[in-house]
């Protein structure tokens, strides 16, 4: 027993001197070693105490320099993103723009093919209906000079007003209207003034009075305008 204490003893003694020669070389006195009541010198417990010291300042160190780490990462990719303009709340609202205008663009070429296409059926006949207005003038000098001819001629006159008054008919349904003229005011809009004479009595100022050649409107359109003769004062 006493020679493992003896032991134990020498054990303590080498550490304590191992201590005292490390703090010597450092550069301080080396303080005497005092032994606690458990048997441990002054000399180590400030030994554990350093070791413990320096673990926990590592520690500390560690957490420091990453929470440095963490820090610095956020602000890189903020100065990134601030480098390369796509801050994500800007470009969200830049791509609702974007959507906005474009539905608005298609909704606008929606309604103008639908416009164009109703605009075609409207006015498809037009053409035709413009190119059977000269035979309408031709038909109409017709029955001008048939409406003084012989009884003998009267069947043959009476079956050409029946074909003038089908085509006229078939004309009106297709949307061809004359210009009212005769007793109108003049409207250069749709009259076309090819003489003017003395206002006679009872007659207007500017008063169409006798119209030279028919005007015709398809639908809402002027395709031709009238050739009248207007009254003035003179």
């Amino acid at each position: 027993m006493s020679i493992k204490n003896s032991k134990d003893d020498k054990d303590v003694k080498v550490k304590v001197a191992a201590s005292k020669k490390a703090r010597e070389d450092a550069g301080g006195e080396a303080p005497e070693d005092t032994m606690g009541d458990n048997g441990v010198s002054g000399g180590e417990a400030a030994g554990n105490a350093a070791g413990a010291g320096a673990e926990n300042g590592g520690d500390e160190a560690a957490g420091a320099v990453g929470a440095e780490g963490a820090v610095g990462a956020e602000g890189a990719e903020g100065e990134e993103a601030g480098a390369n303009g796509t801050d994500p709340r800007q470009e969200a609202e830049q791509l609702k723009d974007q959507l906005l205008r474009l539905t608005a663009d298609f909704d606008n070429f929606r309604k103008r093919t639908l416009r164009d296409k109703q605009d075609w059926s409207r006015y498809a006949s037009q053409s035709v209906v413009e190119k059977l207005i000269p035979v309408m003038d031709n038909l109409d000098a017709a029955a001008v000079a048939l409406a003084g001819s012989s009884p003998e001629a009267k069947g043959v006159a009476e079956g050409f007003l029946m074909i003038h008054k089908q085509l006229t008919d078939i004309l009106g349904q297709e949307g061809l209207a004359e210009i009212p003229a005769v007793g109108a005011m003049f409207d250069p809009n749709i009259h076309e003034a090819v003489m003017t004479v003395s206002r006679a009595e009872g007659q207007e100022d500017n008063q169409v009075v006798m119209v030279m050649r028919k005007g015709y409107m398809f639908k809402d359109k002027v395709l031709r305008p009238s050739m009248v003769q207007v009254a003035k004062d003179m």
